[in-house]
């Protein structure tokens, strides 16, 4: 038992050790360049959390992060390299979004729960596209993933240019009602919204399904041995598609919850691959549901704590950019951080030095 608990803290260990010598390599670049390092760390902390407008912004971030990390890590589990969350969170945006103006005013208790689902009930429907071609045609889901993302921008670009369209000045659809908004955060000046609310449950839901329903049980096991699920009864193609079919929604859910949270309206290129950061906060932990928060907060950190790093110390934000790819360099190669091997390596030099001392000393 004690062994199988270390067995499941090691990677966990190991992420985090690769996540201080990451840090470390970066305060090196940044000692390199010039600036002070502790002076940067310090004014990245407060621009990310000191005052009701930082921590407010990092919320913000978080809760895109959040979802969209909690979307990706289902299909992850099944092998599918998904992609397509951008295309999901544009598409989910506007039609979540369309329901607010389109519709006539209603209280918010019924006009938010429509527009989200609104957004996720079309979101799920473009990720099918990619989840049936992936499932019955075996096609490679990187390739049209990638490639419906560009076509559920340029949708969304006709919609909000003609149909849609608020005929102002920028491309933008017209403001949702009032009601349709989510309730602000006491965060004031910053755009944080209740939204964390929904992130949260998202994520609860997304570790529920995943460990503790038969359905979560299928999934997992669908990419480990697909013959061995046909076998058993579990029709793995089906698992396949529903999988997509969830992630896409929640993914369409993340999109609702930045119209209805933060813009009011859909602005033409409102997010510049934004769904990214939440399949990379995935990735940083190796779908590890524990540890998604963590990484999800520590993206929102320094994407909000680097602007306050180079506001008051001057670190460019091209340097402030390398973070994380050099996190994404250390956890791939996290096996460099055995700290088992390396303190059973210590222990053999110690060992086979330690009878040469003691031969000498008995001669002597």
């Amino acid at each position: 038992m004690i062994e199988n608990k270390e067995k499941r803290y090691e990677p966990i260990i190991r992420i985090c050790i690769a996540f201080l010598v990451a840090f470390a390599v970066f305060a090196a670049i940044i000692a390199i360049c010039g600036y002070n390092p502790l002076d940067a760390f310090y004014q990245m902390f407060r621009g990310a959390f000191v005052g009701k407008f930082n921590f407010g912004s990092t919320i913000e971030d978080f809760i895109l992060i959040l979802i969209v990390g909690s979307a990706y890590s289902l299909t992850r589990r099944i092998g599918f390299f998904n992609l397509g969350l951008e295309g999901c969170l544009y598409i989910g945006a506007m039609f979540s979004c369309a329901p607010g103006f389109l519709l006539p005013d209603l209280p918010s208790y019924i006009i938010i729960p429509v527009c989200l689902i609104s957004g996720m009930a079309a979101a799920a429907i473009w990720a099918s596209i990619a989840g049936a071609m992936k499932a019955f045609l075996n096609v490679n889901e990187a390739c049209t993933t990638i490639m419906l993302n560009y076509v559920a921008i340029a949708l969304t670009d006709f919609l909000l240019n003609n149909p849609w369209s608020a005929h102002s000045a920028a491309p933008e659809t017209p403001h949702v009602q009032a009601s349709a908004m989510l309730p602000k955060l006491p965060l004031a000046p910053s755009r944080a919204s209740t939204a964390i609310f929904i992130a949260i449950a998202v994520y609860a839901f997304v570790f529920f399904l995943t460990y503790r329903t038969t359905f979560g049980f299928k999934f997992r096991n669908v990419a480990d041995n697909p013959r061995f699920c046909e076998a058993v009864g579990i029709k793995s193609k089906w698992v396949i598609l529903g999988t997509v079919i969830l992630s896409g929604a929640l993914g369409g859910l993340a999109g609702g919850c930045e119209i209805l949270g933060v813009y009011g309206n859909f602005i033409q290129n409102f997010s510049v691959n934004s769904a990214f950061n939440g399949i990379i906060a995935c990735l940083l932990v190796k779908n590890n549901l524990a540890l998604l928060p963590i990484s999800a907060l520590f993206i929102a950190f320094t994407r909000t704590g680097g602007n306050g790093m180079e506001y008051y110390t001057g670190v460019p934000s091209a340097l402030i950019d390398t973070v994380v790819p050099i996190l994404i360099l250390f956890v791939a190669m996290d096996r460099i951080f055995d700290y088992k091997r390396l303190w059973y390596w210590l222990k053999g030099k110690l060992q086979s030095r330690a009878p040469a001392k003691a031969k000498g000393g008995s001669a002597k």
